[in-house]
């Protein structure tokens, strides 16, 4: 990239400590003179035509507030080992969202500067799941999609930190929909009391005032996205205790209880996030 930036005035490096990635790239997000903002993660592979693609299907698409495109899975060789599963259109990517069922894959991403400046960038007290959460917020005002073309190669990380990295992106996932439910019912939502706890998300989740859906959510994704019906219980009983009685919450208790893996169709996959380097 240094070499390239050499020979091109347009491309510009940033150099900063390890911050987070959200905080780098709301640095980007500042420093970029373009009305479209392109993501792309370092050992992934974008599609030549790709950035092209993706240009014309926002300048046709006012409202339109992010593209990604259909992605394949590669290994750390670089050969592919499965397709990412993605929604096609703004309903059906919509409640994919909200449904933790498909997400945007973020390294693939395009997005548009004056929408991300009306819903504030990236949230930097997520230290990962900060695209879901900006996902949500972007898709209760504006419309996002992805084309249906595989214009990007997602990389696996290895197994252990892709296990470690699921956990967090799980839990952090689930304050983020946590988020979007307040969000609806208050018309704002508790971001300033997660940043006042740190990182501290067990501090967090005692003092939230719908901490029973937040340990619902938690308890459904440990046995979606883990299979661990121990941890769900555990996670699950807490939500029950602060009064959440919902059939669904009651009904995967119970087989959490039996140590009985998730029901329903395929555990919930999501892209791990590489943390932010210092460039």
């Amino acid at each position: 990239v240094r070499q390239a930036a050499a020979r091109d005035p347009r491309i510009k490096v940033l150099h900063q400590g390890e911050q987070g990635l959200a905080a780098s790239l709301n640095r980007a997000i500042v420093v970029a003179r373009g009305r479209y903002l392109a993501r792309h993660d370092g050992d992934d592979v974008s599609m030549p035509e790709r950035l092209e693609r993706q240009v014309r299907r926002l300048d046709a698409g006012k409202n339109l507030a992010a593209i990604g495109t259909a992605a394949v899975v590669i290994d750390e060789a670089g050969q592919a080992i499965g397709r990412f599963p993605t929604a096609h259109g703004a309903i059906a990517v919509r409640k994919g969202l909200h449904a933790m069922r498909t997400t945007p894959v973020h390294g693939s991403m395009m997005l548009r500067r004056d929408t991300l400046a009306a819903v504030g960038g990236y949230r930097e007290a997520f230290p990962v799941s900060q695209d879901f959460d900006l996902w949500l917020r972007l898709t209760e005002r504006f419309d996002i999609d992805n084309l249906e073309e595989l214009l990007y190669r997602w990389r696996m990380s290895p197994g252990s930190a892709y296990g470690y990295r699921r956990r967090l992106q799980l839990q952090y996932s689930g304050v983020a929909l946590a988020f979007a439910h307040e969000r609806r019912r208050y018309g704002v939502d508790s971001y300033h009391s997660l940043e006042r706890c740190a990182g501290d998300l067990r501090a967090f989740a005692a003092q939230y005032r719908l901490r029973g859906r937040l340990y619902a959510l938690w308890g459904e994704l440990a046995l979606r996205g883990l299979n661990e019906p121990s941890t769900a219980r555990g996670y699950l009983g807490h939500a029950i205790r602060c009064g959440c009685l919902h059939p669904r919450v009651v009904g995967l208790f119970a087989w959490s209880s039996l140590g009985l893996p998730w029901p329903g169709g395929k555990p919930l996959m999501l892209p791990v996030q590489r943390s932010a380097a210092g460039n």
